[in-house]
């Protein structure tokens, strides 16, 4: 992949838990860098579903973004972290890192549209 192509800025958010001043735990979502990528529409799973659960319906919208290797990089799992692209927060359901050259790795990504939100997900 040509560096050019990594024309648009994304967030990484790590989740931390902290606590407030009565003692309490409260998951938050922090952003500890940001770097640029290749976006583009998820095409491993179709780009936009519909998914209904205890009645509420769902918009899902997948990408997939492709970001230079890094040992930053390396380190970062589906479970604790997620990406900020254009305001819209996307949660990480699988990272594909390259084994033979080991130069880009590519995050495919989701968002909830619609629905309750919670602070984890």
């Amino acid at each position: 992949m040509e560096i050019g192509k990594l024309n648009q800025r994304i967030a990484v958010l790590e989740n931390h838990v902290r606590k407030d001043a009565i003692g309490n735990h409260k998951a938050q979502w922090e952003e500890i860098f940001s770097l640029w990528a290749s976006v583009t529409v998820g095409n491993t799973q179709g780009s936009a579903t519909e998914e209904a659960n205890t009645g509420v319906t769902r918009e899902i919208q997948r990408i997939e973004v492709i970001i230079r290797q890094t040992p930053q990089t390396k380190r970062m799992s589906s479970t604790a972290y997620r990406i900020r692209f254009e305001n819209q927060e996307y949660d990480i359901t699988g990272i594909v890192p390259n084994y033979n050259t080991q130069d880009y790795m590519k995050l495919i990504c989701e968002s909830r549209r619609a629905g309750a939100k919670d602070d984890f997900c």
